[in-house]
């Protein structure tokens, strides 16, 4: 008897402690799109509605703050094309020439491809299926076209594939081996070259806003040129990790793309200088995203840093469902396994906001702790503003 009741407190106990398991995914609901410091684009969009300059959409986002011309003429190094295995190029204008080196290309039928191998890149030139030539495996590769700085000749547009063709007018490009990838870039004169080509909001927004957002783009490039990266051969990356940057498209947009060169060349205030945010004399890191969560974020918040033009504000236009209907609040579900990967673990159990930071717990005890924006960063969450649900 003594053994059946042990014996039935063991399934007793076997049934009502049930193991402690890891999370499948979690679910969270937030506001806002970015990381939220500095000037939140939907609000200035609503700012610039309501009559006020591009100045005073500036210094409003950005605390203490000077607007005033600062030097823009020279080049900056763009990344286009990040991690590279292979990629092309090809003339897509009627007129001008294409350079791969010292081989010459002048039909838009004929494509240079650029393929990685351990003994550098290789080029091969094809016209349709028929292989012209194969140049020999170079570590580093130059590329121009006619009608730049760096080649006279008519004005040739070129088309650079890697994973998306974009269109340039301007620059010159090299690829670069970095590691068992290369590199893409295109280096451009930033006063207009790569202002030119900026595309951060639309171009049908009111013209104060498109002057606001470009003063706040040079700005942002002139804190980061000569600044070189080696993991990307660049100065600049040509995506949202630093600016998007899409070669003509933004220029020959329908219509509005006349409205963005007018903004960017409307913030020239001569031959060598633009417009530039500055804090006490230095132009200033002038990070922005397109919406907060009500209010813009601390530098100390989303970064770890303290910096003191970039304090938060209020930006209420931001959880406006009718001029920021997609993120104005907005609910995402996240595997549980991209989470842990975002904590360095091998799963997670558990995860709480305390303050400004978020906290996982795995299975067997371990607990860290990021900033919210770098969990955002981490795991694709459109803001740093959110619950758990």
């Amino acid at each position: 008897m003594r053994t059946f009741k042990s014996f039935i407190a063991i399934l007793i106990t076997f049934f009502l402690v049930t193991p402690a398991t890891a999370a499948e995914s979690f679910s969270f609901s937030g506001n806002g799109l970015g990381h939220g410091v500095g000037l939140s684009q939907i609000g200035g969009k609503a700012m610039a509605l309501e009559g006020k300059s591009a100045e005073e959409i500036l210094k409003y986002y950005y605390t203490g703050v000077t607007i005033e011309p600062v030097s823009d003429w020279y080049d900056v190094r763009v990344n286009i094309g990040h991690l590279l295995t292979s990629a092309s190029i090809q003339l897509v204008s009627n007129v001008g020439l294409l350079k791969i080196n010292d081989y010459v290309i002048n039909q838009k039928q004929v494509i240079a491809y650029f393929n990685y191998s351990n003994a550098g890149i290789f080029t091969t030139i094809k016209k349709g299926k028929t292989t012209l030539i194969t140049l020999p495996a170079a570590k580093n590769i130059s590329i121009q076209w006619s009608g730049t700085r760096f080649l006279e000749g008519e004005t040739a547009i070129v088309a650079f594939n890697s994973g998306k063709a974009q269109r340039y007018q301007y620059g010159q490009m090299a690829l670069q081996v970095v590691g068992k990838f290369f590199e893409a870039t295109n280096t451009l004169r930033l006063k207009d070259e790569y202002l030119y080509g900026i595309s951060e909001v639309s171009s049908a927004w009111p013209s104060e806003m498109l002057r606001a957002q470009a003063i706040a783009a040079r700005t942002y490039a002139i804190s980061k040129a000569g600044i070189y990266r080696p993991s990307c051969d660049c100065d600049l990356y040509g995506t949202v990790q630093d600016q998007l940057f899409v070669g003509t498209a933004k220029l020959t947009e329908a219509k509005y793309g006349a409205l963005w060169k007018a903004a960017v060349d409307s913030t020239s205030t001569d031959e060598e200088n633009g417009l530039t945010i500055t804090y006490m004399g230095n132009p200033i890191s002038a990070y922005y995203s397109s919406s907060s969560g009500g209010t813009t974020e601390s530098a100390l918040n989303a970064f770890g840093t303290e910096i003191e033009y970039l304090q938060p504000v209020a930006d209420p236009v931001s959880l406006d469902p009718l001029r920021n209907p997609n993120y104005a609040a907005w609910k995402r579900t996240i595997n549980a396994t991209i989470i842990a990967k975002a904590f360095g673990l091998l799963d997670v159990q558990k995860l709480e906001i305390i303050g400004k930071r978020i906290q996982a717990t795995s299975l067997n005890g371990t607990r860290i702790s990021l900033r919210l924006e770098t969990f955002r960063s981490r795991t694709g969450l459109p803001s740093a503003t959110f619950t758990l649900i």
